[in-house]
């Protein structure tokens, strides 16, 4: 029996990584070897920066591919092989209009290497949320922001929102959005179209893959149209429940190990 899927995508918070946001380097390493023996890709599909996955990932990533900030830049062994940023006057002004509507928050505005954090925000939540960025630097005006692409802006808030936050903005602007609760208390903003189902979708056909070739686990609102367009979807047991809606099968927790117990199991199958 061969293995059924030719790639695979993970989610990293609540999916890959434990508790302690830590995997087993070893374990891994022998997993993503038996993976490139069979030909099959290891893609993570993440909303943070490739800056900061590819410290997550250290001595591994060259060997691996990136769906990273929700699909807004895709990278195929180390190498950029498509981006999709946002304009930077409907940024400006979503930056204006959510926290005006919902109160004062942590946000973070990334660009290609480095994320912003407003010097409002208490410096133990920006020490905190730097880690995600894994390149961060504090502002104390969101129109001082470098006249570089921003791809993706992530707000502080209860995800609940999400879909409100979407409306309101592509009520009144030409360019839109998309909206998705990325964990509980936060909410990641790209362009309209932009998700890690798409960006997947894009990465695969420079492969000459679909969703058919995939197995995909994810637990956050964000995860959905990853596992929507996966043919082998896996929810995370500790997943949200509408989530595990969207996935074929559950997987078991993070904790438990729970993608790396799932992949062993196919290719113990396989033997």
């Amino acid at each position: 029996m061969t293995l059924p899927f030719k790639a695979v995508a993970v989610d990293m918070d609540g999916t890959f990584l434990d508790d302690r946001k830590q995997f087993n380097h070893e374990q891994f390493d022998q997993l993503l070897t038996e993976f490139e023996k069979r030909g099959v890709h290891f893609i993570v599909a993440s909303g943070r920066p490739y800056v900061r996955l590819k410290q997550d990932f250290k001595g591994f990533a060259d060997r691996m591919d990136f769906v990273t900030l929700n699909g807004s830049r895709l990278i195929i062994k180390g190498k950029d092989a498509a981006s999709y940023p946002m304009n930077r006057q409907d940024v400006l002004d979503l930056l204006d209009d959510v926290p005006a509507k919902y109160g004062k928050m942590a946000t973070m505005v990334f660009q290609k290497n480095i994320a912003y954090l407003h010097s409002e925000i208490d410096k133990d939540e920006r020490d905190f949320l730097a880690y995600f960025a894994g390149n961060s630097a504090v502002i104390d005006d969101w129109n001082d922001l470098p006249e570089e692409d921003i791809y993706q802006i992530t707000f502080g808030m209860d995800s609940k929102h999400a879909a409100d936050v979407e409306e309101a903005f592509n009520k009144n602007h030409d360019n839109k959005i998309s909206a998705f609760a990325s964990a509980t208390f936060a909410i990641d903003v790209n362009v309209k179209g932009v998700s890690k189902g798409s960006g997947l979708e894009r990465l695969l056909a420079k492969m000459g893959m679909t969703g058919d070739d995939l197995i995909a686990f994810g637990d956050g609102g964000n995860d959905i149209p990853m596992l929507d367009f996966a043919k082998y979807s896996y929810a995370m047991a500790n997943g949200m429940d509408n989530v595990k809606k969207h996935a074929k099968f559950i997987a078991p927790a993070n904790t438990e190990n729970g993608v790396f117990r799932v992949l062993q199991k196919y290719l113990d199958e396989e033997k």
